[in-house]
């Protein structure tokens, strides 16, 4: 009995003992969960109170792939790109948005640009333009020109005043894109996009405008080396003809079309693309960029994926570096540059113009219609003052009235080729050019249409050296360039309709060869 009952006591003890040391358990786990909990809210809220996480930060310059050497500006400012700024400059620019940074010019401190830039310097950086809180853009290049930036000031609430500064990374891959401008070939094919592009010559095939036989004229196709000749639409004059990848795109009146060049039935050949009245045409960054009355737009090769890059109204348009060059209609005509990465629109001339490029980093050239000043004789003047001293009261009155009509004439007005300054606007007279006419770029010399020797093409360097004949036929309708050569040319001589001619010439005018014979 008393045994039986101490193994009782014991089982009793065991079970309080394990109750106990359960409850103890239990008790721990309650408090490591509570401290841990309390851990996780600490963590939680300090995570809270920290900036951005990495995954929405803004890359830094200097974190992007390939751009170490290129000091970083927000490092030197400490501060952060704005990334809702920079997404829409790159959209504008249709690059990667991680190439472009936007800084808030309140998050900068006024000396962070300038020290930025002479590092830009001392690390061997070549720059290209002057930075001025006016909305225009500089590049900085390597040496070797593997890599470099455009910048600028930005005006982004558009109440006319500069708030940021934007850079956008450039390398060589994207040197057909926006950066990296080799002047010579961009002269010559803005040159014939101020000719409205009406051809493209390829090695063996010519696309634009023309007549086969008595038919019809049209777009069409020809042979480089035989009459062979294929209409791909009658009754229309294509302008802005480009090529890429064996396909041919043209403004027609109402239309862009893209021409398969290695179908032979029009009707499989022409494909239209966008509808509607296009009045200029552009082949940059693997996409159609194309102004119609609303402004500036771009497309796929397809026509697909449609987008407005700026309703500003582009008359003649080109797109070069991070800009566009365009005829501003609401300015007088004068010319004007809208920065793609800045968004600020900038004045380049003062007067009117037309057939604008640029034929190197500093200058551009142009046509503008000026005023001709007569040249007086002195000698002469000094003998008609004398005559009219011994005149007759009658007779002084009566050169009176005429001097007074004459003056209410209008001056004699000359078009003249003019080279303009981009740093100081300082501009140069070259030469007379006959109006209605382009001029075209090669290397280092501008050609034009000669309105004082009747038509014939003459050439003057950029910068205005004796102008110089290039070829002996007169009253020359067109002017654009084909692999460093100059192409011109000319109507039937019965009926002004037609092309009669098309000659290919090279620059000095010693060799040329007729293209349709």
């Amino acid at each position: 009995m008393g045994k039986s009952l101490k193994i009782c006591l014991l089982q009793k003890r065991k079970q309080v003992t394990m109750i106990k040391t359960k409850e103890s358990l239990t008790a721990m786990k309650r408090y490591f969960f509570l401290i841990l909990a309390v851990l996780m809210t600490t963590v939680l809220l300090l995570t809270a109170c920290q900036p951005n996480g990495s995954k929405e930060e803004a890359p830094t310059i200097a974190s992007y792939e390939g751009y170490s050497n290129i000091p970083d500006l927000g490092s030197i400012a400490g501060a952060k790109s704005n990334g809702k700024l920079a997404t829409a400059a790159a959209e504008r620019l249709s690059v990667d948005p991680e190439a472009v940074f936007v800084y808030s010019l309140g998050d900068l401190p006024e000396d962070a640009v300038t020290v930025w830039t002479k590092e830009l310097k001392a690390r061997g950086f070549e720059k290209t333009g002057t930075l001025e809180e006016a909305g225009n853009t500089v590049s900085w290049y390597s040496e070797d020109r593997d890599i470099g930036v455009i910048a600028g000031y930005m005006d982004t609430d558009q109440q006319n005043g500069m708030d940021a500064f934007a850079v956008f990374l450039v390398n060589k891959s994207l040197s057909v894109k926006y950066v990296d401008i080799d002047y010579e070939k961009v002269q010559e094919a803005w040159s014939n996009a101020n000719n409205g592009a009406s051809f493209f010559i390829d090695d063996k095939k010519i696309f634009g405008y023309g007549y086969i036989g008595s038919a019809d004229d049209g777009f069409l196709s020809k042979n480089t080396d035989s009459s062979s000749a294929l209409m791909l639409v009658e009754g229309v004059r294509p302008r802005y003809v480009h090529e890429w990848d064996k396909t041919v795109y043209a403004c027609l009146p109402d239309r862009l079309v893209a021409v398969d060049t290695k179908e032979k039935d029009p009707e499989e050949a022409v494909t239209t693309l966008v509808e509607g009245n296009l009045q200029s045409l552009q082949i940059v960054n693997e996409k159609l960029y194309y102004t119609t009355k609303n402004g500036l737009f771009r497309c796929d090769f397809d026509g697909e994926n449609n987008a407005k890059i700026t309703g500003k109204k582009m008359k003649d348009a080109y797109l070069v570096g991070d800009k566009v060059y365009y005829r501003d209609t609401g300015d007088k005509n004068t010319e004007h540059a809208y920065s793609l990465l800045t968004g600020a629109d900038t004045r380049v001339t003062e007067e009117a113009v037309s057939s604008f490029f640029l034929g190197s980093k500093s200058y551009g050239y142009y046509i503008a219609e000026r005023d001709v000043e007569p040249e007086e004789d002195k000698e002469s003047a000094e003998e008609e003052t004398t005559a009219k001293e011994s005149e007759d009261k009658e007779a002084t009155e009566a050169t009176t009235v005429a001097e007074d009509e004459a003056a209410d004439e209008e001056p004699a007005t000359a078009w003249t080729l003019i080279r303009v300054s981009l740093k100081d606007g300082e501009m140069t007279e070259l030469a007379t050019v006959r109006e209605g006419t382009a001029l075209v770029g090669i290397n280092g010399k501008v050609f034009y249409v000669s309105e004082e020797h009747n038509g014939q093409i003459y050439s003057v360097s950029k910068s205005g050296s004796t102008p110089k004949r290039v070829t002996r036929d007169e009253d020359c309708k067109y002017l654009m360039t084909f692999h460093d050569m100059i192409l011109y040319y000319d109507y039937d001589d019965e009926t002004e309709e037609g092309l009669e001619h098309i000659y290919i010439s090279t620059p000095d005018g010693f060799m040329k060869s007729d293209i349709l014979h």
